[in-house]
């Protein structure tokens, strides 16, 4: 049917119409000086129109990509909140900083900060990227012995023990220079007593009096006096000689169990618990040996005393992030361009975050206009997005945004 006259104003509503493949946007547009010169042809001298499309029915991103779901916030920006999957977040770089003690043979690790994106925040601020409390069990120690404390260094954990190693008396060996022997301790000195033969005297009651001394990792027995015929005898004496030239040097020593790298014996003595041996140092344990998550590449360091986790990737971890953003139009494109980054409660700026963090897609192609009408601007309101269209001297056909108008 055609218009056989002009109409100084027509307004068109149209509630439910496919725009650029987007369902459920509602059209609508004012024209004025309107005619229609032939059939399925429309004139109008000048147009105002507007698409609004709901948050609900934007476009989903590409297979593969995260769903988001898209709002208005309180500034008048978009707000777009999606889960990050890791390898979008492969080159996302993290340093988090621990504080490491040591309580019985137990490595705890508590997290104090985290940087990323350029923003160092505290560890309860970023609780689901930190991982929580670290706990490790160390190697069990001999008894006496006690690790003291954990530093991390440029090199590695410094680990130090100290403690003292005791063997009681009853649990020496019973055989010595190939006697039966008992032992006891006096003044610091170890008394071994067992029965020698001297010709012609056999099974002669006698104690050897001994100082242990450490000399590296083994304990040597110095005589010092034989307790014989009542009387206790220097190394000088004949009868003191004579017994002690039955004992060979191997028997005098005691090798002691390997130590790790940095500890060492420090001294021995004896009394009535036993013979003790004192042992401390600094053990180091480097980076290198530390567990490595997978999917991510870890870093180990050190900075003021804390153990420093330098990690590139997700370690497959997802990131839950909110986008602020402000669309825009260019060339029959809607441009959603980024400003700001919401996580973990704290705002960075979007190139900052980007810089590390692979984007989706945020240029969508727009329907194309019939000639002399193009998109203005576009606007958010409370339930979506609304595209603004102006023009003169519009010729429009049927199929005007592909909804038959």
């Amino acid at each position: 049917m055609l218009l056989h006259r002009r109409l100084p104003e027509v307004k068109l509503t149209m509630p439910d119409l496919t725009v650029s493949g987007v369902e459920h946007a509602t059209f609508t547009a004012t024209l004025h000086d309107v005619s229609q010169p032939e059939p399925n042809v429309t004139k109008a001298g000048s147009m105002d129109a507007a698409i609004t499309i709901g948050f609900a029915s934007l476009p989903d991103p590409p297979k593969g990509q995260p769903v988001p779901k898209y709002s208005r916030a309180e500034d008048g920006s978009l707000a777009i909140e999606v889960t990050v999957p890791p390898d979008a977040a492969k080159n996302v770089r993290t340093k988090l900083y621990l504080k490491m003690a040591i309580n019985g043979h137990t490595i705890t690790s508590t997290p104090q900060r985290l940087t990323i994106f350029g923003r160092t925040l505290p560890a309860e601020q970023v609780g689901s990227m930190t991982g929580g409390v670290r706990k490790q069990q160390l190697p069990s120690l001999p008894a006496g012995l006690n690790y003291q404390s954990i530093t991390p260094e440029s090199d590695g954990l410094h680990v130090a023990l100290a403690g003292v190693s005791t063997t009681p008396l009853n649990q020496l060996p019973t055989d010595f220079a190939g006697q039966t022997v008992s032992y006891s301790s006096r003044d610091g000195l170890l008394g071994i007593s067992t029965s020698f033969g001297i010709e012609p005297i056999i099974n002669i009651p006698l104690t050897i009096y001994v100082e242990p001394k450490l000399t590296g990792s083994a304990i040597t027995m110095q005589p010092r006096s034989v307790q014989i015929f009542g009387a206790n005898r220097p190394p000088s004496d004949l009868l003191a000689k004579l017994v002690l030239s039955q004992i060979k040097s191997e028997d005098l020593t005691q090798d002691l169990p390997a130590l790790p790298a940095g500890i060492r014996y420090r001294s021995v003595r004896v009394d009535e618990g036993g013979i003790k041996v004192v042992v401390s140092g600094v053990t180091v344990q480097p980076y290198s040996t530390l567990p490595k998550p997978k999917g991510a590449t870890t870093t180990y360091g050190a900075d003021k005393g804390l153990l420093t986790v330098t990690t590139v990737g997700s370690a497959g971890r997802t990131m839950p992030v909110k986008v602020y953003a402000t669309p825009t139009i260019k060339a029959n494109k809607l441009e959603i361009t980024p400003q700001k980054i919401a996580m973990f409660d704290t705002l960075f700026p979007a190139a900052d975050v980007f810089a590390e963090l692979k984007p989706s897609n945020t240029a969508y192609d727009l329907q194309a206009l019939p000639t002399n009408l193009h998109y203005k601007n576009v606007e958010l309101v409370p339930t979506g997005i609304r595209l603004n269209l102006t023009g003169k001297d519009v010729t429009m056909g049927k199929d005007l945004l592909g909804a038959g108008c």
